[in-house]
This record gives structure tokens, C-alpha cells and sequence, in this order.
């Protein structure tokens, strides 16, 4: 949602009027499922997807169409082949869209984007809220606990239920799409290493907030960590003097050294985190179990931690070990 927030800003800068284009329901095998966006101007799309394809194409035509019209409307698209209404394609399952008009001098819109980025700055969790009953609206409401309703005062918003990822509600003769804007959690990357530059820009791509952890401040620069949220330098023996992790958080530790490693270890499995990691070689983890039980943890204490870290790509170089546990952070996410 980034992407999509910085790009409706420029828009609204430039004067232009855009449509935001979201995944309200699927089912079956399609393309991408309930959550995906796109933003979409006169020229075309501007930031995100739906997943390509006819579907993709198909909707980047009607959102002109609504650019014209100003109507919100929402599509349903069946990719079964051989129906009447289907678009050729082969996947099989309906994919139904939401076309939201966004009207450049709309202020509140303005607003929104400004509350989104405040938000995303610090990690809290905010949600989008839009109504899509029988006549869907392009009205868009903003929530956060901290801040409460922007832009909407109605009776029914009240009594939502807010949690991670996309639900529509009903409430009497109303229906809402409430999403969360951000995916709350932060990864604490212990070790400023060339696998950790590695790793920290393919984490924001996918949206991650990441905060770097080391006892080496030279390391700790925008030259070595130009897109990381956070550095902070501490000392590996007594981490939990310069940070609080989690039940949301994830732990990942890449250390410059064995003992380094079983320190931050020891700690961590003293806290909530969602999800720990630990980079390694099959006798460096052997060492790092056996030094564990020797403290006085149990074997399912232990067992939290993911030892070796990553996916099982055959990584080697600093690149390749970076895309192997992001894939492994992307299905921790997804799990939860």
C-alpha cells in the first residue's frame, strides 16, 4: 500500500484525478486474491496490480470508464473457460473488483494519504474502510486506534472488529470493506553484515519494517543501510536495553560470530517474538542447540527458533541467502 499511497499523493499534486482499484472477493484459482490494488489514471496504471493478465487489462479499461463517470461500481469477472461472461483465460474461478473514483480536490483524500504515511513512519496499524453495499461509494474512511474515525461519524463503523488483512462486514442494510493498511511487526535484523545489506532491501519491497541491530556503529550508516526504518547501535550481551520485541515482531539473527549469535539467542527466546531465526551451518546450529539446553532451555523452548534460517534454495552468496529468508519472513506473514 506504500506504492499506492505515495503515487495517489503525487496525483493529487499534479491535479489528477485517479481510480483505485481493489480485489474485494475470489475464489477458485485466480491471479491474486482479496487485498490486491492498483491505482489507475487516464494514462493507465500507475502503482500496483491485480495480477496481470485479462483480468488486469479488462479492469484498467473500465477504471477509465469510471474516470468519466465518477461512479464507484464494482465487477465480478469469471475465469472459467467456455462461460459466456468469461474473459479467456484458463485459471478457472470470479474475481470480484471495486472501481473507487478519487477526486484530486477531494480534501479529505489528502488528508488520508498524510495520516497513512504518519502511520507507516512508525509502524502502527491503520485501516482503510470503504462501503460497498448495493450502491458502493467512493467514499473512504481512515481508522486507527490511536486517532479514532476520519471522515465517517456513522453509528455502524463503531462497532467494528479491526485485525490484520481484508473482511467485508455487514451491519443492518450496510456493508463494509475494512482493510489494514500495514503489516504491523517489525523485523529485528541483529548484525549489520553483507547478508543483512542484502537482505534489508528486498524486506521493503515486500513491505517489512526493518531495524538493524549492532554493537559496530561504523556499520550503521544510510551508506550500508540507505532503506532500513531503523539502527540502532547496543550492545549484543544486554539488547533489551535499546529495544522491546513483540508478539508481532520477527527476529533474525546474522551476527558476526558464534557467540554473538547464541547471546541474541538467549534473549530472544525470552520474549514473545512471533517469529526467530537463526543463520547458520548444520554444526554451528548443533553447537547452538547444545549451548541452549546447557542454559536451562527446554527442547521446545528451543524448537522456536528456525535453525538454519531461510528456504532451502541451495543459497550461497549474500544475495541469495537474502532472497531465502525473506521467502521464509513471506510465509511466516502469511501464516499469521
Amino acid at each position: 500500500m506504500k506504492e499506492i499511497f505515495d503515487r495517489l499523493s503525487q496525483a493529487i499534486k499534479n491535479k489528477n484525478d485517479t481510480v483505485l482499484v481493489s480485489v474485494i472477493a475470489s475464489s477458485g484459482s485466480t491471479p491474486r486474491g482479496e487485498g490486491a490494488r492498483m491505482l489507475i489514471d487516464k494514462n493507465g496504471r500507475v502503482a500496483g496490480t491485480i495480477g496481470g493478465g485479462a483480468v488486469e487489462f479488462r479492469s484498467e479499461q473500465l477504471a477509465k470508464e469510471v474516470l468519466k463517470t465518477k461512479a464507484a461500481k464494482i465487477e465480478t469477472f469469471i475465469l472459467a473457460p467456455n462461460d459466456v461472461a468469461d474473459l479467456g483465460m484458463v485459471c478457472g474461478g470470479n474475481v470480484e473488483v471495486l472501481f473507487q473514483f478519487i477526486d484530486c480536490q477531494e480534501p479529505s483524500v489528502s488528508v488520508i494519504c498524510q495520516k497513512f504515511n504518519q502511520h507507516y513512519q512508525e509502524n502502527r496499524p491503520c485501516w482503510l474502510i470503504s462501503e460497498i453495499g448495493e450502491q458502493p461509494s467512493n467514499h473512504l474512511t481512515f481508522y486507527s486506534r490511536e486517532t479514532g474515525f476520519y471522515n465517517e461519524e456513522s453509528k455502524e463503523l463503531q462497532k467494528l472488529m479491526f485485525k490484520q488483512g481484508m473482511t467485508i462486514v455487514s451491519d443492518s442494510d450496510k456493508r463494509f470493506l475494512v482493510e489494514s493498511l500495514i503489516n504491523t511487526g517489525k523485523v529485528y535484523i541483529f548484525g549489520g553484515g553483507h547478508v543483512a545489506q542484502a537482505l534489508v532491501p528486498v524486506l521493503k519491497t515486500l513491505d517489512f519494517y526493518c531495524v538493524i541491530l549492532d554493537d559496530r556503529p561504523e556499520l550503521l550508516t544510510k551508506e550500508y543501510f540507505p532503506e532500513a526504518d531503523q539502527c540502532v547501535v547496543l550492545d549484543l550481551k544486554n539488547i533489551m536495553d535499546k529495544v522491546e520485541i513483540t508478539e508481532e515482531d520477527y527476529v533474525v539473527v546474522m551476527t558476526r560470530g558464534h557467540q554473538f549469535d547464541f547471546e541474541v539467542s538467549k534473549q530472544v527466546l525470552k520474549t514473545n517474538a512471533y517469529y526467530i531465526g537463526v543463520m547458520g551451518s548444520k554444526h554451528k546450529i548443533a553447537i547452538q542447540i547444545k549451548r541452549l539446553k546447557e542454559c536451562g532451555f527446554e527442547t521446545e523452548e528451543i524448537d522456536r527458533i528456525n535453525m538454519p534460517i531461510g528456504l532451502k534454495i541451495k543459497a550461497e552468496t549474500p544475495a541469495e541467502l537474502a532472497i531465502s529468508v525473506a521467502g521464509e519472513l513471506i510465509i511466516k506473514r502469511a501464516e499469521r
